[in-house]
């Protein structure tokens, strides 16, 4: 560890999300859902797979002046090393502000998917995989492009309906 070192920035990728213990998903001071290990101290046998976490992990030792910018959806965990310390967080988003927050969109699948029965969570998943996590015009390409809607590219026109829609299915 350098001399100068100010800060140790520890990285995860997302898919370790399963070896972190998040925390409960009501907000958190950063509005974030955190770790529930102690990372100066973990308890591996509490926290097991933590380990695991540690392995794919990445560390950089930040100096003054240093910035760090970490790809979207990354955890992270910051520690000073320093007496006086500054840090500055700035979330960049690069999608259109009217396509909304995912976060609203896992509080949703909670509500409406999470307790389901085993066979109607995979066929959900099934269905998140065809419409979400596929090719993005994979689901509509069958279709002729004026059918396509929501399936189609999604602008601020398209994004207002389905909100609205949204929201009136919540209001019942």
């Amino acid at each position: 560890m350098s001399s100068n070192a100010n800060y140790l920035s520890s990285l995860f990728p997302p898919e370790q999300i399963h070896n972190l213990y998040p925390g409960p998903l009501d907000p958190t001071p950063g509005g974030q859902a955190i770790s529930m290990v102690d990372f100066s101290r973990p308890d591996f046998v509490k926290y097991p797979r933590f380990q695991r976490a540690i392995e794919a992990g990445q560390v950089a030792e930040m100096e003054p002046g240093d910035a760090l910018f970490l790809p979207s959806m990354w955890w992270h965990q910051v520690e000073a090393l320093s007496p006086f310390n500054i840090l500055i967080n700035y979330w960049w988003n690069t999608s259109p502000r009217y396509l909304g927050q995912a976060t609203d969109v896992l509080k949703h699948a909670l509500l409406g998917i999470k307790d389901c029965p085993k066979q109607e969570k995979l066929a959900w998943k099934a269905i998140f995989d065809y419409y979400i996590f596929g090719e993005s015009d994979n689901a509509g390409k069958h279709l002729p492009e004026e059918a396509h809607g929501a399936l189609g590219k999604i602008d601020s026109t398209i994004a207002r309906r389905l909100r609205s829609q949204i929201i009136n299915k919540l209001n019942r």
